[in-house]
């Protein structure tokens, strides 16, 4: 008999989770996943008891079970490892089968409900078959752990990074010819074998709006599954995070009629209901996609039956009525903690190791909390990572809570362990800005790149940071990067923030101060040359406050401004206004944007 150090790794991550062009798809995506790795770790709990050390719950019984549906607590990474005791390496292989194929059944049983819930919609049998055994890929790796725990889970990690670059790559199943592929991610063929010109029956109606096929999506297993699985209603919209905030300024009387005008379009399957993430958005329980003028329009264009046309007309006139329009922007937020190799290389017992997953997921179960605070909903919250969407007006707030929050948690086990202040696990926020309708998987795409920027691996000072990239529709990207330490730069973004909101400073000072830069880039040297100081003193002595009334910019803000381009140049202070616009929005007028 003989102690080993097992880990399995469940994937792929890109189909699961990055493969998507709807909310709902990151959503389920992220269950199916955290679903999967549940499997394997409920697999080796029920081989050996109390062998878990990555995930570590106190009560494994009851906290691996399967789900039904979608539940709001933290998610099971998907790397699980063990400290197992096996007579040889061949019952640890047979160990490591034995809970990937638990992984695949739990994935199966999943992908068998979204089929049954299909009802009558016709599909390509065969390839759903070799698609539903193929979704899954499963690593795994073993070491024998004999004195040195440490060496061993080093030696560990090692093997299991070498495992997944050398995959089975096994071949592809049967395909047909002429079946269109996957409008997710293009890899599959569609299982959906309703031809396009048919897809208006009556008979199909009803499936194909759950599924989203009537405008011509094709959808592999994976993306019927993640279009079924649980309910539509516990997931909330991007679309109704970023009305948010423009619906919490109404009167509850002008709301409650469009809940009014609402509530029939719903019924008729053109929008969903919100029950989920705590109820906290019950004031308006919608999707609120049709509040925004490009999809009501949209919608207005392609209304298949004159009853819905009478029920669009409504709510546009309800919207008529109204001052505003919510504004049409929301943001995905990323993150991953620092120095977590640092962290886990300390661990020189199975003990410690359990400890440090007991902390990480007490972190992740405090992150639903923390997101609903800010008005948003997490998409994944398992170890060190989080992926939450949220308002623009909440967003900053919640990426400084959360980074306090992952370092506060963190510290006191970094401490016992003996690491370093260098050392101490921190959290690096990335937040990326996206228009409603942009493709999910390009938001998606901005918040990797965003987190990425955020850890700053090539830069003098890495992570510990907080990045923000803004894609502007039909426009430009832009991106500002802070560290977590740096008060100075996040006290003055809160302060532009603050000034937008309350219209303490001119809408166009970031685009202008952008022209002053791109007009004086030849000129080059220190961070603010004294040419690039002249010409912004100049243009904030001459900048007017909204309203006409020839107000000028406070000094306190004038001497913030000041202060920012000296320490970071025109250039980056111009994007880091015009960011700062963004997040201060509560309307489409807020950033001169007309729907």
């Amino acid at each position: 008999m003989a102690d080993y150090l097992l880990s399995i790794s469940i994937g792929p991550v890109q189909s699961l989770i990055d493969a998507g062009r709807r909310t709902r798809d990151l959503w389920c995506g992220s269950w199916l996943l955290s679903e999967s790795a549940k499997a394997v770790a409920l697999a080796l709990h029920q081989y050996q008891s109390g062998c878990l050390i990555f995930p570590c719950p106190d009560n494994p019984d009851q906290e691996l079970l399967p789900q039904v549906q979608f539940q709001e607590e933290a998610n099971i990474a998907n790397v699980i490892r063990a400290l197992v005791t096996a007579n040889s390496e061949t019952d640890i292989q047979t160990l490591a089968e034995d809970a990937s194929e638990a992984a695949t059944e739990r994935l199966s049983a999943l992908c068998e409900n979204a089929r049954k819930a299909l009802g009558i919609l016709p599909i390509h049998e065969e390839i759903w078959k070799n698609q539903q055994q193929d979704i899954l890929e499963c690593f795994a790796a073993w070491v024998e752990c004999r004195e040195d725990y440490s060496a061993a889970s080093q030696k560990l990690r090692t093997l299991l990074i070498a495992r997944k670059n050398s995959r089975n790559f096994l071949p592809m199943g049967n395909t047909l010819p002429g079946i269109p592929k996957s409008s997710l991610d293009g890899a599959n063929e569609s299982v959906i074998n309703v031809p396009r010109r048919e897809r208006n029956k009556a008979r199909y109606l009803t499936a194909l709006r759950r599924l989203g096929g009537l405008d011509g999506e094709e959808l592999d297993v994976l993306g019927v599954t993640k279009r079924l699985a649980g309910t539509a209603e516990q997931f909330t919209a991007f679309s109704r995070i970023a009305a948010d905030s423009w619906l919490n300024t109404l009167e509850d009387e002008c709301r409650e009629q469009l809940r009014k005008q609402y509530k029939p379009l719903v019924d008729c399957k053109l929008a969903t209901e919100v029950k989920g993430n705590g109820g906290i958005y019950q004031a308006f329980p919608y999707d609120a996609q049709l509040l925004f003028r490009c999809r009501l329009e949209n919608a207005l264009g392609s209304a298949s039956t004159k009853d819905i046309l009478p029920l669009l007309h409504h709510l546009q006139s309800a919207l008529d009525t109204l001052e505003s329009q919510p504004v049409p922007y929301g943001v995905l937020l990323k993150a991953d903690g620092d120095h977590m190799a640092a962290l886990l290389n300390k661990a020189e017992t199975a003990t410690q190791s359990q400890e440090i997953s007991k902390v990480l997921h007490g972190f992740a179960s405090e992150v639903r909390q923390v997101v609903q605070r800010h008005r948003g909903h997490a998409i994944y919250a398992g170890g060190d990572d989080v992926l939450a969407f949220l308002p623009l007006q909440q967003a900053l707030g919640c990426a400084e809570e959360l980074a306090s929050k992952f370092s506060d948690t963190m510290r006191p086990v970094a401490r016992d362990l003996g690491l370093t202040l260098e050392q101490f696990p921190t959290l690096s926020v990335g937040l990326a800005i996206g228009h409603i309708i942009q493709p999910m998987r390009r938001l998606r795409n901005r918040a990797i790149e965003a987190e990425k920027d955020a850890k700053g691996n090539d830069r003098p000072q890495p992570r510990n940071a907080l990045a923000i990239h803004l894609g502007i529709r039909s426009g430009h990207e832009l991106s500002w990067r802070c560290r977590w330490d740096d008060e100075a730069s996040l006290s003055a973004m809160e302060q532009f923030i603050q000034a937008y909101r309350h219209e303490q400073c001119p809408s166009r000072i970031g685009y202008d101060l952008r022209a002053v830069a791109d007009r004086l880039q030849w000129v080059s040297g220190e961070t603010l040359p004294g040419i690039h100081q002249a010409e912004l003193e100049r243009m904030l002595d001459r900048a007017n406050l909204p309203g006409g009334d020839g107000l000028k910019l406070a000094q306190a803000l004038k001497e913030t401004l000041l202060a920012q381009a000296q320490s970071t140049g025109i250039s980056a202070l111009s994007d880091q206004l015009i960011i700062a616009r963004w997040l201060s929005s509560r309307t489409s007028a807020d950033i001169g944007v007309k729907e």
